[in-house]
């Protein structure tokens, strides 16, 4: 007789869906892997790590955007250990964003099967989260916010069994969600404000019956846990958490909006970026409304003409947050089981605390910011949908229908994004509208390292340094692959510049230029070679610009040891030496 899981079909959809969410994801994933400011930042310091030991990892992460707070070395921590495992490349470590994000996809099915049909709508929504344009992009690149939906989700899932009475293992549980807790917290500002104050409101509604000693425990774990930020502030006297201070006091007064206009614009943000969670759909726009001399009672409403073209997509979105939002509201009234109403109760209230802590922040959000509620998109439009079912006793037809055209909505905008991918080594292509990353345009490290090709074959003709001008989102990613393959590189200085060289600028070839036409003043153009989005301009100093024969190599910058804040950041070999 044939075991049962061979006749389960849902079991084989599941891992259809599982595969298709792991081909999206690693899909030339070397070749096509996003490699630019930040990312070369951090490889930088984890390649310093895999050569010169564990010790030279540091005690705080990377800077929270916009400020000198550091964030916790977690993301470094596992970075280094991919790092060691497959490589110190960039691809290398990137696998670790990669790994988490393909976990994710199962992770997203039992955490959403806690109130959904397990058989139907709950693996129709982890076919959305798995086909997601926006869930795609983030799983493609080393960056740490990009490790957050795998830990969120981890955290939220363990969370609810632990206060679940059914449960006979509940301390265990709280211990892993708090586990989970303490890495996350490390990943980004925004996780580690909504996430804990999150948890301790639900903790304080529950009040579940647990044991001590796992209470204990959970928190020694989060202590433990974040020990290189504890022992950073201790050697520095606090100067990290006086920069957290400082931050929040920034966010908190810097904007001149008045607190309506910013509950209104989160509100908008909020549908617009849910919408581009789920369709992968980046064009919907809503009208702008900015009260009337200060008051909060009157407004002006604007909406121009890229507005106006947008607004039937950005009302939709609209309609589908509000609906999804009441329904959750409905939901949570009437709900009688006791475990799908703590599903309901915690995502209520991860939302309510993260749209609080948003709205001073609401003129200045990013698409990122929402990874650290991933989930509640798919939550409210499973919820909405689940309410078209009902009305309509169609027994989910509707529902399937909905997101099957979802499905297919994500699918084009991910092939679109690939072909842009595709085409960006060889070809000088207009992107349009890029609201997930925000790129001008596209690059890749297929592209990167066949220009830092290009520049190695003409350094061992006559073995100069090279010395290039970048901008700025690449410029150090060129830096980290020249570095590795031993060729010494400097920037380009327009008060010194030495005979023997080699001179280039790395341009987007979208660039006016006039953005770098004073270095014309200085040298002439030797060759013009195309690379796709991009474009390098071959360089020879002008005679009369000339100030040395020989550089001085000691003297290049080397990207090494930059905190590039006010915090000093400790190695852990600083605090073990004698």
């Amino acid at each position: 007789m044939k075991p049962n899981f061979i006749k389960n079909k849902y079991l084989w959809i599941f891992l259809a869906v599982f595969a298709l969410g792991i081909f999206l994801r690693a899909y030339n994933f070397t070749s096509w892997l996003h490699f630019e400011l930040d990312q070369a930042r951090d490889a930088n310091l984890i390649s310093e790590a895999v050569e010169g030991g564990a010790g030279e990892l540091p005690l705080l992460g990377p800077r929270a955007a916009g400020s000198f707070l550091r964030l916790g070395p977690a993301f470094y921590y596992i970075e280094y250990i991919f790092a060691k495992i497959f490589g110190d490349t960039p691809q290398g470590s990137a696998l670790a964003v990669l790994f988490f994000s393909i976990l994710s996809i199962p992770l997203f099915y039992i955490f959403i099967a806690r109130y959904f049909s397990k058989k139907k709508l709950s693996l129709g929504l982890t076919l959305l989260f798995s086909v997601s344009l926006f869930m795609v992009t983030y799983s493609r690149f080393a960056w740490n916010p990009n490790l957050i939906p795998f830990f969120t989700l981890a955290v939220s899932y363990f969370l609810l069994r632990a206060v679940d009475k059914k449960e006979k293992r509940k301390g265990w549980h709280l211990l892993a969600s708090a586990v989970f807790l303490g890495i996350l917290i490390q990943f980004h500002f925004l996780a580690l404000i909504i996430t804990p104050l999150a948890i301790a409101i639900f903790l304080i509604i529950k009040r579940p019956k647990i044991k001590f000693k796992f209470w204990l425990a959970s928190i020694l774990a989060i202590i433990i846990l974040n020990i290189p930020m504890i022992v950073n502030e201790i050697k520095t006297g606090g100067d990290n958490a006086k920069q957290f201070m400082e931050v929040v006091a920034k966010k908190s007064t810097k904007e001149k909006h008045t607190l309506t206009e910013k509950a209104l614009e989160n509100y908008l943000e909020h549908s617009l970026n849910y919408w581009t969670i789920i369709s992968g759909s980046q064009r919907g726009e809503l009208f702008r409304a900015e009260s009337v001399n200060g008051s909060n009672i009157k407004f002006d409403i604007k909406c121009n003409q890229s507005c106006r073209d947008n607004l039937p997509q950005g009302m939709l979105a609209f309609l589908i947050f509000t609906a999804g939002l009441l329904s959750l509201a409905i939901k949570l009234a009437k709900e009688r089981n006791i475990a799908k109403k703590d599903f309901l109760t915690l995502n209520a209230i991860y939302f309510a605390v993260a749209f609080i802590i948003f709205t001073p922040l609401a003129f200045k959000l990013s698409p990122r910011f929402f990874l650290v509620t991933i989930a509640i998109p798919f939550v409210f439009l499973g919820l909405l949908l689940e309410r078209f079912s009902y009305l309509a006793r169609d027994r989910g037809k509707i529902a399937l229908a909905i997101i099957a055209l979802l499905v297919i909505s994500n699918l084009f905008f991910t092939y679109k994004f690939f072909e842009e991918l595709r085409l960006a080594p060889n070809k000088n292509i207009e992107i349009g509208r890029d609201k997930i990353l925000k790129q001008k345009t596209r690059i890749t490290l297929e592209q990167q390292n066949a220009i830092t090709d290009y520049l190695e074959k003409i350094y061992q003709r006559n073995k100069y340094p090279i010395f290039y001008h970048g901008q700025s989102e690449f410029h150090r990613a060129f830096a980290y692959l020249l570095d590795k393959r031993k060729i010494p590189r400097d920037g380009i200085s327009k008060g010194k510049i030495c005979r023997q060289g080699n001179y280039f600028l790395i341009v987007r070839a979208q660039s006016n230029s006039e953005n770098y036409s004073s270095y014309m003043n200085y040298f002439d153009v030797l060759e013009k070679k195309s690379f796709g989005t991009l474009i390098i301009l071959r360089l020879r100093p002008k005679e009369n610009a000339i100030t040395c024969e020989k550089s001085n190599q000691e003297e290049f910058r080397n990207y090494k040891n930059e905190s590039g804040a006010a915090t000093k950041r400790y190695k852990w070999n600083e605090i073990f030496e004698k």
